[in-house]
């Protein structure tokens, strides 16, 4: 499957936009469908998360051998989920426990990241995480008055060598390649935002608000003028949208947003959907939880590789319905828009180059942080899984590097660099 989305993502305008036409319901089959019509039912209550929850429990405690040990310590071989406040009593479980046990699960799909904070991951997920993650998403951004057959520019990390942005029939949107200069070829992007009826840009928030700063740094007035009156939204995700970022965007460009929540593992998903930054989040999606300050997620679907009371790694606020679920919550640390400045001073966000590639070095890192003392000059700072040993120069080669105008170089650390607080900054500062 993913072999065949790869070379659809190479399929050129004239064919893709063709593509590009099939409804999703259609390309991801009945589970699309279902989810859709769950999320628009408004039928998601504390029966139907301790129904889930439950019966993803029992199956985790009958089939893998962590889960088996972890509860049977706890005492909970023989106990049921029956309420909400039953969830309360099975243990929480963090990354480094899962990584320790990879060998237990298998998977549909092998999938890595690095983390909110830079803690590298892999993990399986089942084959219909992407139907239910799809449908989720064009939910979210139906509420701004997207459709799929809408193109949209989209700015993350994709690594595209040499050429100033590509066609992706997968999603009907133009990846632009954040990493060469816009100079080199803003009035085709001009051209792309006029020719396509181009109303949505979706992307990191920090890489959204460097492309239209550089937009309008090229631009004559009058080009902007007419960008403004084209584009109408920012699909904001991956990173806590800064609050100078949301004001430039929606001040100096008029334009609207909406920001969401979510990880690579999937166990959580929010929106923002007053733009308040309080985050609504889907049971649908998984389970929802604030325990203390953390937030909790556990998905009810990922039988693969469950994740139950999963540590997000992420402080939060949260607040609560009548009925005990989780109402929204306000991010206290999370993503931010960290950037490193190339040889020719263009800002490089850290979301964008360690989220938005797919690095190989993931598969045997436990922490990665970026330091930069010296314009053009980076440092990846990186602490290696037990029993992992690479000299700096061969653990470079891990990680995709490519058409950025920086010189980097790998430190091995024996643990990560904290701050004060005790928190993993991505960006090391000094």
């Amino acid at each position: 499957m993913q072999g065949l989305k790869s070379l659809v993502e190479k399929i050129p305008y004239s064919i893709g936009s063709i593509l590009a036409k099939v409804p999703f319901s259609w390309r991801l089959g009945r589970i699309y469908s279902q989810t859709l019509k769950l999320i628009d039912s408004g039928s998601v209550n504390p029966d139907y998360v301790v129904a889930r929850f439950d019966k993803i429990f029992q199956y985790a405690k009958a089939n893998f051998p962590f889960y088996r040990e972890l509860y049977s310590k706890a005492g909970l071989l023989d106990f049921e989920v029956k309420t909400l406040a039953d969830i309360d009593k099975v243990p929480i479980i963090t990354k480094s426990m899962i990584r320790m046990h990879l060998n237990d699960f298998d998977g549909a799909l092998a999938l890595n990241t690095g983390g909110t904070s830079g803690e590298p991951f892999a993990f399986y997920v089942d084959s219909n995480a992407f139907a239910r993650e799809w449908a989720h998403m064009h939910s979210i951004w139906a509420g701004r008055g997207y459709n799929f057959h809408d193109v949209k520019l989209t700015l993350r990390g994709k690594n595209l060598g040499s050429s100033p942005y590509q066609y992706n029939a997968v999603h009907n949107e133009f990846i632009v390649n954040t990493y060469l200069p816009l100079s080199s070829f803003y009035q085709e992007i001009l051209e792309l935002i006029e020719t396509h009826s181009i109303r949505f840009l979706h992307g990191y928030p920090s890489t959204i608000y460097t492309f239209l700063k550089e937009l309008e740094d090229w631009c004559t007035s009058s080009q902007v003028d007419e960008i403004r009156q084209r584009l109408s939204c920012c699909l904001l995700g991956s990173e806590f949208p800064q609050a100078y970022m949301v004001d430039y965007i929606v001040n100096t460009w008029g334009l609207e947003y909406i920001s969401w929540y979510g990880h690579s593992e999937m166990c959580v998903l929010a929106s923002d959907v007053n733009c308040d930054n309080q985050y609504v989040p889907f049971h649908s999606y998984g389970y929802v939880e604030v325990e203390g300050e953390r937030l909790i997620g556990t998905s009810y679907h990922n039988y693969d590789m469950p994740l139950i009371r999963y540590d997000t790694g992420d402080l939060v606020d949260g607040s609560f319905n009548d009925d005990g679920l989780l109402a929204s919550f306000t991010v206290k640390h999370g993503r931010s828009g960290d950037y490193i400045v190339d040889f020719s001073s263009k800002n490089i966000p850290l979301t964008g180059l360690i989220f938005g590639r797919h690095h190989k070095a993931f598969g045997c890192l436990r922490s990665i942080q970026v330091c930069q003392t010296q314009q053009g000059f980076a440092e990846l700072l990186v602490t290696l899984d037990d029993g992992e040993v690479y000299k700096s120069e061969d653990l470079l080669k891990l990680f995709d590097l490519s058409n950025i105008d920086i010189k980097f170089s790998v430190e091995v650390l024996q643990k990560p660099i904290l701050s004060k607080a005790g928190k993993m900054p991505l960006l090391v500062r000094d």
